[in-house]
């Protein structure tokens, strides 16, 4: 079963795990998997509470950040911060909704 990671909230900080954290230069592979993935298919979660048998229940930081940097330098949203990812989000969502919801009239 896919699961829907739409509504998980992110992580505050770095885990000490992940391959963005400073002190984890030797991660670069990994960390570059994860950036392509995050800018193509998804919104990476974090894979530190798997590693102690947890549920997964946020998104990467790092892989945030990074998105957040990226979508800013591009002129998608306003500033490099998780309320100008939301507020884009949100217009986003209603422009499909709006135009679902003509193509429902034709």
């Amino acid at each position: 079963m896919i699961k829907s990671i739409s509504n998980m909230p992110v992580m505050k900080g770095r885990c000490p795990t992940c391959p963005f954290h400073e002190k984890n230069d030797g991660q670069i592979e990994l960390a570059n998997m994860v950036r392509d993935r995050c800018l193509t298919k998804a919104s990476q979660i974090c894979h530190h509470p798997r590693l102690k048998g947890k549920k997964e229940t946020h998104l990467c930081r790092g892989a945030r950040d990074f998105q957040l940097q990226v979508f800013y330098r591009m002129g998608f949203i306003r500033s490099e911060t998780d309320e100008a990812w939301q507020e884009t989000l949100l217009k986003t969502k209603g422009k499909i909704n709006k135009l679902e919801s003509e193509a429902g009239d034709l």
